[in-house]
């Protein structure tokens, strides 16, 4: 069995649902042929069997030969033996094939996921992207367990209708007629069932989105008071599913029934004109034997094609809703003609007219504070918005546009204020990967002012973090995001607001912290503090959206309007912009946050 997951999952075919099956086989075409090979040497083992059996009772035991009897029945030990072996490995490509077709199309969704982003959430509810993830891949592995199946039987049922044919004639029509018939009736009842089952699949995606978002928003539901109208809502909407899934399942089981019944009618018929060939003296005894193995294997083909064709009735669906998913169009593009942009080269954003220099730890301090995380995405390039505004975003001179995404990501890396955490333990929080040491993940926990967390958290980098991280806090989530993002030490690091969440103590140490581990490494940070700021290499002052002065932090002060707003002066009076009017005499700063008192010293010293 290969390994998995697949190192490369291959692109889909989003033209349709039946292209998108029929690629995937073509990715899995080797291990597909040979367990349909197995599982065609598995059904006609099984197939021939019964003539073997006959002409071991007309040659060996109704003629008294012992060396035939002894002959056939060596036959027969071989068919068994080779059925056996045959079963073995064509199980084991089934699991395989399922195995690969089902991860294929889970890392093909992960990854396109990852690639459109938040424009796969635009277009579909996020319970159905949910939905999709956790059932439809299985769904479509299923049709590829069954396939060599299938392919199997129908070739046993060719053979097996050739062998009665040799038998008798209209023995033979019994089968070639009888078998398309008991298939058109599974198949007619197998349309409802398709549509029970979408229904039920659409309603169970309602049901998922509607339960993310009540779980989302249920402190705010408990504020209002609104907890009891989301519950009903969920009650009456998990009724709804449970009512689409008794029916889906009512109709499934009638299905099992008929799935017995129609192939027991025909093989009740078969055995009848057959018995009643025998007592004419049509066909031998041997033969009578041979007919009714014929009848009782053919059971097993049928059943499997009305299987198969289930099976394929749901990876149809399933592959409608990945189609639907697959086609968003990704946030990104990659370029017709890449390029590379040499190391250590400047990040320049024309819209705002910021620039990064490389080595350097820059700082944007922006009025208003909203605009600067557009500013941060443009400079990452974290989507095409298709505006234009990021057309003329560079790196050492190249479009970002023109660099490959896998490059963009590689050299530049954005932490926004939105801290995100996973469930799973402490060090995965900072190392999803596992590619550090404990001492690496560590310093850059230090860096981040967050080493305090280890000692919170039972088993300290092993313990275990719940999920979105709801057992911390707030401040300490976004600690946990700065120090993954300061251990990726990425050529070029952009950090919106990284310290929002945390006290003024904090932030004037991160601050400090992050200078000295990012020396010689460029580090863009989008922040208003007046802690951040003095740390700065080059200060950019922007005023909706625009650079209006650059330089250092202390040079800067000398515009009244930043030192406005970067300190928040309380006294005298503001015009439009901030700045200080008339001719009184500002008052001593106040900042953003409470500015952290000097840290206790020696008592000074008395003069004698």
């Amino acid at each position: 069995m290969r390994d998995l997951p697949l190192k490369d999952p291959g692109t889909p075919d989003v033209r349709s649902p039946l292209r998108l099956l029929l690629r995937t086989a073509a990715q899995q075409r080797r291990s597909m042929a040979i367990g349909t090979a197995f599982g065609c040497a598995w059904m006609l083992t099984q197939a021939v069997l019964p003539a073997a059996v006959g002409r071991a009772i007309d040659a060996g035991v109704l003629a008294g030969d012992d060396a035939a009897l002894l002959r056939w029945a060596g036959v027969v030990l071989a068919l068994a033996l080779v059925t056996t072996v045959a079963a073995v490995l064509r199980h084991r490509y089934a699991v395989t094939n399922w195995l690969t077709a089902c991860f294929r199309t889970l890392q093909q969704v992960g990854r396109h996921t990852a690639r459109a982003g938040t424009a796969v959430t635009a277009r579909l509810p996020q319970g159905e992207v949910l939905a999709s993830t956790s059932s439809d891949g299985p769904r479509v592995g299923d049709a590829f367990d069954v396939t060599q199946r299938a392919v199997a039987s129908v070739l046993a049922v060719a053979v097996v209708a050739a062998l009665v044919l040799r038998t008798s004639v209209p023995l033979g029509l019994i089968v070639l007629l009888g078998i398309p018939a008991v298939l058109v009736v599974l198949l007619v009842l197998l349309r409802p069932l398709k549509e029970r089952q979408q229904h039920q699949r659409e309603l169970s995606g309602q049901l998922t989105t509607l339960g993310t978002d009540t779980v989302r928003g249920l402190r705010i539901l408990r504020g209002v008071g609104g907890e009891e109208v989301f519950l009903a809502r969920y009650r009456d909407k998990s009724q709804q599913v449970r009512a689409a899934g008794v029916r889906v399942a009512a109709w499934e089981s009638g299905l099992e029934a008929v799935q017995v019944l129609v192939p027991g009618l025909l093989v009740a018929a078969l055995v009848w004109a057959g018995a009643r060939a025998t007592v004419r003296g049509e066909i031998s005894p041997g033969q009578l034997v041979a007919l009714y193995g014929y009848a009782a294997f053919l059971t097993s083909p049928l059943r499997m094609l009305v299987e198969a064709a289930d099976k394929y009735a749901r990876a149809l669906v399933a592959a409608r809703r990945l189609v639907t998913m697959l086609e968003v169009p990704p946030l990104l593009t990659e370029p017709d003609r890449p390029q590379h942009p040499p190391e250590a080269g400047p990040l320049a954003d024309p819209v705002s007219g910021v620039v990064v220099a490389p080595g350097e730890l820059t700082v944007v301090v922006s009025d208003p504070p909203e605009l600067a995380a557009p500013l941060g995405r443009r400079l990452a390039r974290s989507d095409d918005t298709g505006d234009g505004d990021g057309d003329g975003t560079t790196l050492a001179g190249v479009p970002l546009r023109e660099v490959p995404v896998a490059e963009v990501r590689r050299r530049v890396l954005l932490a926004e204020d939105d801290a995100q955490l996973f469930s799973g333990t402490l060090r995965e929080q900072v190392d999803p990967e596992g590619a550090h040491t404990d001492a690496q993940v560590l310093a850059a926990m230090e860096v981040a002012d967050a080493t305090g967390i280890v000692d919170l958290v039972d088993g300290g980098l092993r313990g275990v973090v719940t999920e979105r991280g709801r057992s911390l806090s707030g401040g300490q989530r976004q600690r946990l995001a700065l120090a993954r993002a300061l251990l990726r030490d990425p050529e070029v690091l952009v950090l919106v607001e990284p310290t929002s969440a945390v006290d003024a103590h904090t932030e004037a140490r991160i601050a400090a912290r992050l200078r000295a581990a990012r020396t010689g490494r460029t580090t863009l940070v989008a922040s208003g503090s007046p802690l951040v700021a003095p740390h700065a290499d080059t200060v950019h002052w922007l005023r909706d959206g625009r650079v209006v002065a650059s330089g250092r932090h202390a040079d800067l002060l000398a515009d009244p309007a930043y030192r406005r707003f970067v300190t928040r002066d309380a006294g005298g009076e503001g015009d439009a912009h901030g700045a200080p009017t008339g001719g009184g005499v500002p008052v001593q700063p106040t900042a953003r946050r409470p500015v952290p008192a000097p840290l206790p010293g020696p008592p000074p010293r008395q003069e004698t």
